[in-house]
């Protein structure tokens, strides 16, 4: 049986804004074994770039704030870590890949001295053998003539080369675990089954767990062994890619298989669509948050009470709406 690597518990995080404290993050639980890959997905805003930024305690200061719970790795919880203590930990047993590395890499500084400069930070190296792992890193993660573009500067790299270079930043002192934030946001097909392929490979050579964060489910199905559903800041449906794919049980999550293309189909077939909006984080119900756009009939108490969590066996969780009750 796997090692449980990082457990989260109930963790909710929070906003201070002009209208009041609001929650972008509400009760997530989910567990990473050890060399597994799993998958976030959900619509755009629904909290996944958020619970990543609350692992690594990145969140945006002074308003965001982890409101409760735990993120226990390797029996520690690092959300009372002592600040020093967790930038030992970050970077070195967990590293992140940002979502858009034109920014998140330092514009003056040439790359390969922000590479070297993580691995200073958590290791006992000189200089000349951090510059050396650097260009072996490089190297690693397909970037050509290493030790000539370690001297460029990040506007002198293409899209998917400084993709790489970040994926070479995270793993520069083989992290446990890895948070993948949409690597392969505006890059293109090719560049984008490159860097997927990578992070695949890179994830078998060192053993690490991978976190892939995304909202294609395509991606997911192909590279995770795992997969979490969010939507409004809620886990609602998660389990293994093979069941929950299969067998999706939240109406949210046969909602977005549903609008999937499919090959049998027709060609020029009108896609599905789910109906309405989601709810603002000012406008959130305290019950099931997708009922107003659900297509099977429920009462108020679904909108009113939060639903229970309903495990299924295998691995297989869903937020255990009324509205469905019946048709499981």
């Amino acid at each position: 049986m796997k090692k449980r690597l990082l457990e989260v518990r109930n963790l909710r995080v929070g906003f201070q804004t002009e209208q009041g404290l609001l929650t972008a993050v509400d009760d997530v639980d989910f567990t990473l074994e050890c060399g597994k890959m799993m998958g976030l997905v959900g619509e755009s805003g629904c909290g996944k770039s958020v619970t990543a930024r609350a692992l690594m305690r990145l969140l945006e200061q002074p308003s965001g704030r982890v409101l409760g719970g735990e993120v226990i790795l390797e029996g520690r919880d690092v959300l009372t870590l002592p600040l020093e203590a967790m930038r030992r930990i970050r970077g070195k047993e967990i590293a992140m890949i940002f979502q858009e590395p034109m920014t998140a890499l330092n514009p003056v500084h040439r790359v390969g001295r922000q590479i070297v400069e993580n691995i200073l930070l958590h290791q006992e190296i000189g200089t000349r053998a951090a510059l050396r792992r650097a260009v072996e890193l490089m190297e690693w993660v397909g970037i050509p003539a290493p030790d000539e573009r370690i001297n460029d500067y990040p506007h002198q790299l293409s899209g998917g080369m400084r993709q790489r270079v970040m994926i070479a930043m995270a793993l520069s002192c083989n992290p446990r675990i890895l948070i993948a934030d949409e690597p392969t946001t505006a890059l293109d097909v090719t560049v984008q089954a490159q860097i997927l392929d990578l992070i695949k490979r890179l994830q078998k050579d060192t053993g690490m767990a991978v976190i892939l964060i995304t909202h294609d489910l395509g991606v997911v199905a192909e590279t995770c062994d795992d997969v979490a559903v969010m939507y409004a800041g809620r886990i609602v449906e998660r389990g293994p890619v093979g069941t929950v794919f299969q067998a999706p049980l939240h109406p949210y999550t046969k909602g977005l298989m549903s609008c999937l293309p499919r090959l049998d189909h027709p060609p020029k077939t009108m896609l599905p669509i789910i109906p309405g909006i989601v709810p603002g984080l000012r406008d959130l119900p305290p019950g099931c948050r997708f009922a107003s756009r659900c297509p099977y009939p429920h009462g108020a108490e679904v909108t009113t009470n939060r639903q229970p969590w309903r495990e299924c066996g295998g691995g297989h969780g869903v937020e255990a709406c009324a509205c469905f009750a019946n048709t499981i």
